[in-house]
């Protein structure tokens, strides 16, 4: 590379950092721009995306480089001798969901993030299905086309990059937006947003046609010719009336946010044209996530809806009207009577934010005209709720904020809620995430309510999923596994819902391999709620922490056994809105595993008053058959009904078998000095300009012994403070699995005390995380999160991490759960990981800190850090006793 070309890239390097927030020096809190906080992990990808082939264009520089100069986040590539290539994006994303229907509820479009399309070239992100019998069979259309036509070097363009939103326009016309990379000029790409159409019910596409408003609008270029805006969070609406389609979208410029909105007349014609943008939020506070929507049945009136954000703490949500079809649009207003509490950040869920969703009744009902707006509110300081805004004057005025979750204040996070009106009836459907099915950890439900009056009164919120699911499978160190937003359409008295499911993976620690880098979860899920599905109120009953007895009396169930079962039942919902006594239960359990009989399988349960639990009556007995194969998980079903309600079914599942352990690691660091590692255990850098590796320590956290350690401490080499980020991992010795084991137990005692947030649950800023190493020969190299495939996880008394570090940049670890915070003692660890028999592994213990504080700041006097000790490791085979 020439003199001069090397100073080009520097420049480029340079430039580029500070346009997508990261001074070249800086690493975390209190250092970066809106830009970085707010922009999608799409937009983000994108945004690599445009600078890598910029840099190509200008003579190339190494990935090594890219990742010197701040860029590279959470890769585990990123790590000095064992760099590869980088990756480009989101690597197991199929979420970020979207959905349109046809008018005969026949010809269903589900869009999605999908990280296969990050191997193509020109890559397209932008995944699509497509049903032609009303959502009961989906063809995988996988990605959207580009044609490639443009390049900058090798990099074919433009590129497609998810952000999906997708709407029917009429016959059997869909259209599909999302972020696009386009060329800009020889050397240059624009950060834009581009629009397929399908003609044939989405079963093939056409596209990308560039919303030629959203590409640099500013018309700014820097000394390289770089353009400087760069648009992201697009979403779209149909005016029912005339067809018109208008895109709301953030334009991120170096300095701010611009909330901007376009319309095309003829999203139809070869190629579609734009009006003119407008800018309807551009104060310091605007944000992301705007949404447009027509008022329709002749009116024209229509809206958009995006969050704000003040400072750490306090948003707001902005909401501007227009009364011509969106030409013009009027001063934005602020919709919650005063600025509301920011979200806490989720277990296993890597992105948290307030988005709004907005939506208008265009039915014929009683209700017509109205404007509903939904988003997570923390007023309460459980997480969040679900908070419903309504306005029956045509968004002159809104209602005051009312609470639609099932124990607001009193449970944990609930998040990405998604508002729809059923444009026949008028009923209002609102769905979200919820992790109030547990007291901790990761536990998470799909959850969904409605109204009949137009937003007055409100159905209690019953699961929309099958069953709960850990946020945390098939997680990695990309962002985020479950999205930014799902989406649901309602018509004729159905719901058409789709959702991001982060199902067990199949595989265990070997899901996705040899080949990919990621596991196959998440997954998209759909479901169709028809009217008849509302017919009766289920009950509001979910499962409490049930037990067994086995007549064998090791606390196992083996074959030849009977197995005696309490399952209690808790009334979930306390909310005012719809609490109501659980009367008259009976219910009846099933199984379908082979050698498993329900010999016992009825039982009636006491009236169960809000949010109390009541076990059952009589016991629940199985009889485990001669047949039955130990180790065999025991699938069971329990249909649920009572005198006053519709039935609910809940799944869980037992696992079987006697233990029968042999310890592959074990390590109580006793054996080697303080301040030394033992044989075999390793500290290496991760990222930072300060370089402290881990030791061990024997008076951290009241010990007696010596135990790994890492210090959480301000010691960054300077100038100033923001040299403090780091990112130092320990590893293990390598330990090999034999064949036949039907799982790995890992069990250790854990302590910390780093910097966390004293306003939130979860949210902490220093910590560590556990990853395992598959080295097996013939697999690709990986580390995985023990959360993506861990069967069972608990904390002491806690399940899953007990805390949550937010996006940060690199080199810190970023938007992972973590053992962090006060942990008031040592902890001891359980961990069952499964998929590892015949594989070759270690594992990677993790500790990020950010730039400025530590856990003294939080609680003056302490002694900050983390350790680990008595860590063990096991190959379990699950066999007779």
């Amino acid at each position: 590379m020439s003199a001069f070309k090397h100073v080009g890239v520097g420049l480029l390097l340079a430039v580029f950092i500070i346009w997508l927030g990261h001074p070249v020096s800086s690493a975390s809190r209190g250092t970066k721009s809106k830009r970085h906080d707010a922009m999608s992990a799409m937009g983000r990808a994108a945004a690599q995306a445009r600078v890598k082939a910029a840099l190509a264009a200008h003579g190339g520089v190494s990935d090594k480089e890219f990742e010197d100069a701040g860029v590279c986040v959470n890769e585990p590539e990123c790590e000095g001798d064992e760099h590869e290539p980088l990756q480009d994006g989101p690597s197991s994303t199929q979420s970020e969901t979207s959905i349109a229907v046809d008018h005969t509820g026949q010809h269903i479009v589900i869009g999605f993030n999908d990280f296969r399309g990050f191997n193509n070239n020109p890559l397209s992100a932008s995944g699509f299905m497509y049903s032609d019998d009303g959502g009961e069979h989906f063809v995988d259309g996988g990605q959207l086309p580009s044609p490639g036509t443009d390049a900058i070097g090798t990099t074919k363009l433009p590129q497609v990059f998810g952000d999906p939103d997708i709407k029917y326009v009429g016959g059997c016309t869909f259209v599909y937006s999302s972020i696009v990379v386009a060329k800009f000029s020889a050397t240059q790409a624009v950060q834009t947003m581009g629009v397929h159409r399908s003609t044939d019910c989405g079963h093939t596409w056409t596209g990308p046609f560039i919303v030629t408003p959203a590409t640099n609008p500013s018309g700014h270029v820097d000394v390289n010719g770089t353009p400087q805006d760069a648009a992201d969070k697009e979403l779209m609406d149909v005016d029912p009336d005339t067809g018109r389609v208008a895109m709301s979208w953030t334009n991120f410029t170096p300095t701010s946010a611009e909330i901007s909105v376009t319309y095309s007349d003829n999203i139809t014609a070869a190629t579609p044209t734009w009006s003119p943008r407008q800018i309807v939020g551009n104060t310091p506070a605007d944000g992301q996530a705007s949404v447009p929507r027509f008022a329709g049945h002749g009116s024209r009136k229509a809206y958009v809806a995006w969050w704000r954000s003040f400072d750490d703490l306090t948003n707001q949500v902005a909401f501007a009207r227009s009364t011509d079809n969106g030409a013009t649009w009027s001063p934005a207003v602020e919709l919650a009577p005063s600025p509301f509490f920011f979200i806490d950040h989720i277990l296993g869920n890597d992105r948290v934010h307030m988005f709004p969703s907005l939506a208008v009744d265009n039915s014929q009902s009683r209700s017509s005209g109205n404007v509903y707006v939904v988003y997570a509110n923390n007023d309460s300081g459980d997480g969040a709720d679900i908070a419903f805004q309504r306005s029956t004057d045509d968004g002159l005025t809104f209602s005051a904020p009312l609470l639609l979750n099932s124990r607001p204040g009193h449970d944990r996070a609930q998040w990405f809620p998604w508002v729809n009106v059923d444009s026949s009836t008028g009923r209002v459907h609102v769905f979200y995430y919820d992790q109030g099915i547990a007291s901790s950890g990761d536990l998470t439900q799909v959850t969904h309510t409605f109204s009949d009056d137009g937003g007055v009164t409100w159905k209690q919120p019953m699961p929309l999923n099958a069953r709960p699911f850990h946020a945390g499978w098939g997680n990695d160190t990309n962002q985020p596994n479950l999205g930014d937003y799902n989406q649901a359409v309602a018509q004729e008295g159905d719901l058409f819902a789709v959702f991001a499911e982060a199902l067990r993976p199949p595989a265990g620690f070997t899901d996705g391999q040899p080949t990919s880098a990621s596991m196959t979860v998440p997954d998209v899920t759909f479901m169709r709620l028809t009217q008849e599905h509302h017919k009766f109120k289920a009950a509001s009953v979910d499962l409490g922490e049930f037990s067994f007895v086995d007549s064998g009396g090791n606390g196992n169930i083996d074959p030849n056994e009977f197995v005696k079962l309490t399952i209690p039942l808790r009334n979930y919902v306390t909310n005012p809105l719809n609490a109501d006594k659980v009367r008259g239960i009976n219910a009846s359990l099933t199984t379908s595993t082979p050698g498993v009989a329900v010999v016992e399988g009825e039982s009636h349960y006491k009236n169960i008053d809000p949010g109390d639990t009541r076990a059952n009556d009589d016991a629940f007995v199985l009889k485990i058959g001669s047949s039955f194969v130990a180790g065999t998980p025991i699938e069971l079903t329990l249909d649920v009904d009572s005198a006053e309600h519709g039935g609910t079914t809940l799944l869980f599942t037992l696992f079987s078998g006697t233990a029968h352990a042999t310890t592959l690691l074990s390590e109580n660091f006793n054996g080697a000095a303080p301040g030394a590692l033992p044989a075999g255990w390793i500290g290496a850098h991760g990222g930072g300009a300060n370089v402290v590796p881990w030791t061990t320590r024997n008076t951290f956290c009241g010990a007696t012994s010596n135990a790994a350690f890492h210090a959480n401490a301000a010691d960054g080499p300077g100038p100033g403070p923001f040299t403090n980020t780091r990112w130092e991992r320990l590893i293990s010795p390598a330990f090999v699995v034999p064949a036949n084991a039907d799982y790995v137990s890992i069990e250790m005692d854990v302590c910390t005390d780093t910097e966390d947030d004293p306003n939130f649950n979860i949210l902490a800023y220093d910590g560590f995380l556990l990853r395992v190493t598959d080295l097996t020969p013939g697999r690709l190299l990986r580390s995985v999160l023990a959360e993506a495939f861990a069967d069972q996880f608990t904390t002491g008394s806690l399940f899953h991490y007990p805390k949550h570090l937010p996006r940060g940049g690199a080199p810190y670890f970023e938007d992972m759960s973590v053992w962090a915070g006060d942990s008031h003692g040592s902890k001891h660890v359980r961990l069952r990981l499964p998929g590892m028999a015949g594989s070759t592994a270690q594992l990677r213990f993790e500790f990020t800190q950010d730039a400025i504080a530590t856990c003294a700041d939080v609680r003056p006097g302490h002694t900050c850090g983390v350790s680990i000790d008595n860590v063990v490791v096991k190959s379990v085979v699950s066999g007779l006793p």
